[in-house]
């Protein structure tokens, strides 16, 4: 007689991940890569503004630093980031107190990556214009560019405190509650952002990733149901609600999320192998092979746990 193996615990424990949920199943994966808005949309997605905005010089007769701010302006258009970087430095030479060209150059130190330098350019900004709230986002994204998590936490904060419109600032904040393991912040922060605007898919998604974190699985499942009707189309959602059903130990839901999140994308790599996983705990072997040789061919012979899925497939196909 054939022992059954639980596919999905074998392979949780060769990668030292969390125990058991309960209701037979291993603790999920990870969520999928999520395009972190704002950027993208996004995972994490992803969609809101992140950057200060600049007002263009306008008018017949224009200061030497208000000229040096449009020639840089210009060479940003052209997608001359040195050169514009080069043209604002000269404005805030020309006007120690001229704020938008130090925000100007802040922005294009963050394009050219010079993340100290834009940090000093903008924070010269907010002394100049204390009131610009979008001065104070940008500089807490630009601090978590550089992962210092209290200085910008700070910011973000200070930036969604001043302006309520703002969501870009507390969607940031909660990226920032999540990397550093504080679930409970991140989900009264999400919360928070919806407040502001409700039904927002990818605030929807990480509050669901962030309720899963701390095993509220049925809330998680719900904010993921949210985001889908929000935004049907997009497969990194059903991805986390399959992952959710999991940790719920539904089984048969989460397979059914999996497949459609590989017909909207079917090169999202880490919803094949948790595919193939559940299916080989079903004993559908055939399809859990199917499954994981697509894993294997989108992740590479040296892609994360592709040793240990050769090692499954090897042992389903004998």
């Amino acid at each position: 007689m054939r022992v059954r193996v639980l596919w999905s615990a074998l392979f949780v424990a060769a990668h030292g991940g969390c125990g058991g949920t309960g209701a037979g199943t291993a603790e999920p994966s990870p969520e999928a890569p999520t395009p972190e808005r704002p950027a993208e949309t996004g995972e994490d997605a992803d969609g809101a503004a992140d950057a200060a905005t600049i007002a263009v010089p306008r008018g017949v007769r224009l200061t030497p630093a208000q000229e040096a701010v449009a020639r840089g302006l210009v060479a940003e258009n052209r997608g001359d980031h040195a050169g514009a970087a080069a043209a604002f430095e000269e404005a805030a030479r020309l006007d120690a107190t001229y704020g938008e060209a130090f925000i100007a150059l802040g922005l294009a130190r963050r394009r050219l990556g010079l993340l100290d330098g834009a940090v000093e350019a903008l924070e010269r900004a907010a002394e100049l214009l204390p009131d610009r709230a979008d001065v104070h986002s940008t500089i807490g994204a630009v601090l978590y560019d550089r992962q210092e998590w209290d200085r910008a936490a700070a910011a973000l904060r200070r930036a969604a405190d001043m302006d309520v419109e703002d969501v870009a600032a507390l969607e940031r904040l909660g990226m920032i509650h999540r990397r550093r393991q504080r679930f409970a912040e991140a989900v009264a922060t999400y919360e928070e952002a919806l407040r502001r605007r409700p039904e927002d898919p990818g605030l929807l998604n990480n509050l669901g990733v962030a309720l899963r974190k701390m095993r509220r699985y049925d809330e998680a499942v719900a904010a993921h149901q949210r985001a889908i009707r929000a935004e049907p189309g997009n497969a990194v959602h059903h991805f986390n609600l399959a992952v959710a059903f999991r940790g719920q130990g539904q089984a048969v839901l989460a397979i059914a999320e999996y497949r459609r999140a590989v017909r909207i994308d079917p090169n999202l790599a880490e919803a094949y192998k948790d595919l193939g996983l559940l299916l080989a705990d079903r004993g559908e072997e055939a399809d859990a092979i199917e499954a994981l040789r697509r894993y294997l061919d989108l992740v590479g012979p040296q892609g994360e746990g592709a040793e240990q899925v050769r090692r499954m497939l090897s042992e389903l196909e004998d």
